[in-house]
């Protein structure tokens, strides 16, 4: 879109604009409700808090099979008071709780639907469940009328195999779980049912690239996609180590292992993430026990960020005063500042960068050529919109890589750092950067600074944009 200038002599001008990965920017601190003498596992995001199991309550009675061999357990609940500050656990749902096995749980978006694991006979007589060899289940319960109702077994949890680690897609069609059905890849496999009309289909094993001879695990879908699970066979630092892979072209990608501060020597799973991936909770025993830690974003936080401005260097100049100029035997003459005469009454032009031009309107005797100068001057400052700006590609392909580059930023401070949100859960920080997309999709890119400060006592400013980018599959 041109901006219009109208140039008088008095110089009056009336113009209208044209209207890494994220993991290496996490710190990691247990939470305080995790018990010395306690194993405390599994967290689940449930309304403003987590729900977790513990073993606090039943450490005496029988012991489920578990990824790990741990202790039955109970689910229970903290409320987070404040970002990142949780209140005294409680016991979640006392009508779902039993002196058995529950846990873990997963939720639907709006928390009215549990899906958790029970031991399957665990309404039976103590005695049955004491001979240590009680299968886990899966169980779904409704939340109504302020109470959960009684739980319904779903309909793939058998006595003869475990079936446990139930996880639920945001849109509540799919339902993660795991399984030691032993026409799997070993141990415990994550499998998928799809979800109809409020009822599983039959499971579907996800496969060689994601299941293995060893315990895989803890299946967690994040709203961008990723599915993050746990697993000792696919390699990793020691122990359970968490990873991540994606659903694309029909195939399951190869698993990517976090790196610090979430992967350790020891046993670390049961990762889960909130919406905007800059808060996630999972387990270790990095510790002196099993234990729930949150891992939390170094980074600045940027919200409601607007859409990037295109930078426009096109104006229409047209002379405003009203002049009885006889047009056949006179005419203008736009000297533009940079090489470019235009004549006629207006003048359309696009400046190739930005910097200061002296228009310059003259008037030209059509009869004699005799041309009066300066009939009107004006100084032109020709700059880019005030916003942080995202140079890079409008279309992309999956897998290749796509540099982004924030140099051309034009804002009224210092800008002392520069960061990225590239819209598929990953980060980065710097001025410039690449990255590549494994996924097809249009990809909200979003670009935050922050200004430089002097003292102690100033905070810096925070700026944001976003541009989005269209990545297409890649043909095989």
């Amino acid at each position: 879109m041109k901006m219009r200038i109208a140039i008088f002599t008095f110089l009056t001008i009336l113009c209208t604009n044209g209207n890494i990965h994220a993991q290496k920017f996490f710190s990691v601190r247990k939470l305080p409700f995790n018990g010395p003498l306690t194993q405390e596992f599994a967290p689940a995001i449930y309304n403003n808090g987590i729900v977790f199991c513990s073993d606090r309550r039943n450490k005496i009675l029988f012991r489920a099979t578990d990824l790990l061999d741990y202790n039955n357990t109970n689910l229970y609940w903290s409320e987070q008071k404040k970002p990142g500050k949780f209140g005294n656990e409680q016991e979640f749902a006392r009508e779902l709780n039993t002196q058995y096995h529950e846990g873990s749980a997963t939720f639907s978006k709006d928390g009215k639907t549990i899906y958790f694991t029970r031991s399957i006979d665990a309404a039976k007589k103590r005695g049955n469940s004491l001979r240590g060899d009680t299968a886990l289940g899966i169980f779904s319960s409704e939340y109504i009328n302020g109470e959960w109702t009684t739980p319904k077994q779903f309909p793939f949890s058998r006595l003869n195999i475990n079936t446990n680690f139930p996880c639920l897609s945001e849109d509540g069609r799919q339902l993660f779980f795991c399984s030691t059905d032993p026409r799997g890849y070993g141990n415990y496999d994550i499998y998928v049912s799809e979800i109809v009309n409020g009822q599983p289909r039959n499971p579907v094993n996800l496969g060689p690239e994601i299941n293995t001879p060893e315990n895989d695990g803890y299946p967690f879908l994040h709203k961008s996609g990723r599915l993050y699970f746990s697993s000792r066979g696919h390699g990793g630092r020691g122990g359970l180590d968490i990873f991540y892979t994606e659903f694309i072209n029909g195939e399951w990608q190869e698993p990517v292992a976090l790196p610090d501060p979430f992967n350790t020597i020891n046993d670390d799973f049961a990762l889960v993430i909130n919406e905007t991936a800059d808060t996630a909770y999972f387990t270790s025993n990095r510790g002196n026990s099993l234990d729930i830690y949150m891992a939390y974003s170094t980074l600045p936080v940027f919200a409601d960020c607007p859409g990037q401005q295109q930078n426009d260097y096109c104006y229409t100049f047209y002379e405003a005063r009203e002049m009885n100029l006889d047009t056949t035997l006179f005419n203008y003459e736009w000297n533009l500042g940079d090489g470019t005469i235009v004549r006629g009454l207006t003048a359309d032009h696009c400046y190739a960068t930005t910097g200061n031009y002296t228009v310059q309107l003259n008037v030209i005797d059509l009869v004699t050529g005799e041309i009066y100068y300066n009939e009107a001057t004006y100084n032109l400052a020709v700059e880019d919109i005030v916003q942080p700006y995202i140079t890079a590609v409008d279309t992309t392909y999956v897998g290749d890589e796509v540099q982004f580059s924030a140099l051309k930023s034009n804002l009224d401070f210092t800008i002392d750092g520069y960061y990225w949100d590239f819209g598929d859960g990953t980060r980065a920080e710097d001025r410039d950067a690449i990255h590549y997309y494994r996924k097809p999709g249009i990809y909200n890119i979003q670009l935050g600074v922050t200004s430089a400060v002097t003292n102690e006592d100033e905070f810096p400013e925070k700026v944001c944009v976003v541009k989005k980018i269209l990545v297409l599959p890649r043909n095989r």
